[in-house]
């Protein structure tokens, strides 16, 4: 049996009891509770003494849905997604965060998005269109033999387009690892054959699927719609440098907190609720836009990245508001998922978020 096979077979077996597994995930034993009874986020397996034990594969699981839930994903629409697309998931949104902070964008005006070729399948001619494109330029063409990783070594680039005939899964891990290694966001993959679990791995990923082949001017159409989002991006990213923290309030916390402020005869708490809840909206919508529509995916990050910071901006003055009228700010609902406080369930006197 093969190396990869015996860890595999480690990962899955029982070990770790819920007060172990809380820890390594970073959420109170409530917490992990609430995520099985409600949303059965795990299965894990019961000793004979009557103790849930959790293996490695659960632990790790657990620990990307909290990577998500603290970016503002709801746990119940995370419970249903498998280990795989929660990493995607993970993935997309660090690779987001890099796009919009890494200093080839940040410290400098773009000049031109660098692209690098791989496959033998761009002619000279292929070629010569692609280094026509206003606003890309190409940094190496390289073809895709075992040595390729090796060679890009010491590139860097902000696009890879590929041109291969049968794309299998290890194709498409060997790509992904290729687009790490020279810091490529982008990658455009034109292949003859593969199956749908391949492409979905790559759609995931944000990556731009086309079927070959595709003539020269195709192929500069494609690069041409990614160096103008590039440059879209690119020229705004330094104005929006953080990302939002995740919502302070859900649904029924911001009625609740309108609710108690009747004197305010402007009702600007209402207006104020339905901006955030508006923003909130729209903030998931880019999110989702962003992951299902790779050819923008640089904007569609803006997007996210601008409406969470509006959203915050209007959270933190429905909470001047708040206190201006004396009014106590509620726990929201989704500060359990996150570990702020413990369920009701618990019997545990919940707190108030903390507000800076």
């Amino acid at each position: 049996m093969s190396d990869d096979l015996h860890w595999q077979d480690d990962a899955a077996v029982p070990r770790y009891r819920s007060s172990a597994a809380a820890r390594m995930v970073n959420i109170p034993v409530a917490t992990l509770r609430v995520w099985e009874r409600r949303y059965r986020v795990v299965g894990p397996s019961q000793a004979p003494s009557g103790h849930r034990l959790y293996s490695s594969q659960d632990v790790r699981r657990l620990v990307l849905i909290k990577q998500l839930v603290d970016q503002g994903n709801g746990i119940g629409m995370l419970a249903r997604l498998d280990t795989a697309r929660l990493q995607a998931m993970v993935d997309e949104v660090a690779g987001v965060a890099a796009t919009l902070s890494a200093s080839p964008l940040a410290d400098r005006q773009p000049d031109a998005l660098r692209v690098l070729l791989l496959g033998s399948g761009f002619t000279p001619r292929h070629v010569q269109a692609l280094q026509g494109v206003p606003g890309a330029r190409i940094v190496a063409h390289l073809g895709d033999g075992a040595d390729t990783e090796l060679a890009a070594r010491g590139l860097q680039a902000d696009a890879v387009l590929v041109e291969v005939g049968a794309l299998h899964m290890d194709t498409a891990q060997r790509l992904w690892r290729l687009a790490r290694v020279v810091g490529a966001r982008h990658q455009i993959v034109v292949y003859g054959f593969a199956n749908t679990q391949v492409l979905e791995s790559l759609r995931v990923r944000s990556a731009v699927l086309r079927r070959a082949p595709l003539t020269p001017d195709e192929w500069a159409g494609l690069l041409a719609d990614e160096s103008r989002s590039w440059q879209s991006l690119a020229a705004v990213a330094p104005a929006v440098a953080q990302l939002a923290p995740p919502p302070r309030f859900d649904a029924d916390a911001l009625d609740a907190l309108t609710q108690a402020m009747p004197r305010v005869a402007c009702e600007c708490p209402q207006h104020l609720a339905q901006l955030i809840t508006l923003l909130g909206q729209f903030e998931t919508y880019s999110a989702d836009c962003e992951s299902r529509q790779p050819a923008d995916v640089a904007l569609h990050a803006y997007l996210f990245r601008v409406a969470g910071q509006a959203r915050a901006l209007m959270e933190e003055a429905l909470v001047t508001v708040a206190r201006a009228e004396g009014v106590s700010l509620p726990v929201r609902a989704s500060a359990v998922a996150s570990g702020d406080v413990l369920s009701a369930e618990s019997g545990s006197p919940a707190r108030e978020p903390v507000v800076s």
